[in-house]
């Protein structure tokens, strides 16, 4: 399918044509500004196909958000569109309250390749996105969320490291985002594994609560059942929210209707 257009206007972006290595920190930052990460699908138990076609309709025409088997295939579809050289890989995420992997791989990002150098891609990663392409070759890159670099260390859960340092935690040291491995691309079986995973097992963090969340310019803004929060310069303001008042705010800040 052509969804070249109609994923641009989503993300606010005039198109310009066929889209270049050039274009992506534009699109990544516009991307994490626009389509929020949320999981109102996993709550509702709707287990979409995850093709082109399907994640087109739920991101870009019903305009609602996803995790990172929904938002970074939709990236992948729209590049592999523009014929950059892509493939998508499996990741696990590091719990750093608990000190130990989460459930394993059960995170999708994108590997890109260009002729002379590798590079990591995720718009799926929460807010902890680096909105622009992350050099395989472990070059550190900054953005307004935070300093990303990639370490090549062999753990149980893959090849590579994506290290971080964010912002908005104020921290000096470099701590541990996901594993992935970078020579094992996904299939579409791979993702409706990842998909089943997240949805059905109880290790999973996202089909207990609902979670809304999204870059701003200046920070980040967070929707749990309970309250509605906003981080800027490190600091954040957490409002609660009484009955009734979490739809309006997923509409209000989210652009998200007819979640619940």
């Amino acid at each position: 399918m052509n969804l070249h257009a109609s994923f641009l206007k989503r993300v606010g972006l005039e198109n310009s044509g066929q889209v270049q290595f050039e274009d992506l920190e534009r699109i990544l930052k516009a991307f994490s500004l626009t389509i929020p990460f949320e999981n109102f699908g996993i709550l509702d138990n709707k287990k979409i196909p995850l093709t082109a076609e399907s994640l087109s309709f739920k991101i870009l025409e019903q305009r609602r958000g996803g995790v990172c088997y929904e938002l970074n295939p939709l990236l992948y579809y729209f590049l592999t569109e523009n014929h950059l050289d892509v493939q998508l890989i499996q990741g696990t995420v590091y719990n750093h309250a608990e000190q130990k992997w989460s459930l394993s791989g059960t995170h999708a990002a994108i590997l890109l390749s260009t002729d002379s150098s590798s590079y990591l891609l995720d718009s799926g990663f929460g807010t902890n996105v680096a909105q622009k392409p992350i050099p395989m070759n472990g070059e550190m890159t900054e953005s307004a969320t935070g300093k990303f670099r990639i370490r090549e260390k062999s753990t149980s859960e893959g090849s590579h490291l994506l290290e971080m340092r964010l912002d908005s935690e104020q921290q000096d040291s470099w701590k541990i985002g996901y594993a992935f491995h970078a020579d094992r691309p996904l299939n579409l079986t791979d993702l409706y594994d990842i998909q089943a995973k997240i949805h059905d097992n109880p290790d999973s963090p996202f089909n207990k609560k609902p979670l809304a969340a999204m870059r701003t310019e200046t920070g980040v803004k967070t929707l749990s059942e309970a309250s509605f929060s906003v981080t800027e310069d490190g600091r954040t303001e957490k409002h609660p929210l009484s009955a009734g008042e979490f739809q309006k705010m997923a509409e209000k800040e989210f652009g998200l209707q007819g979640l619940l």
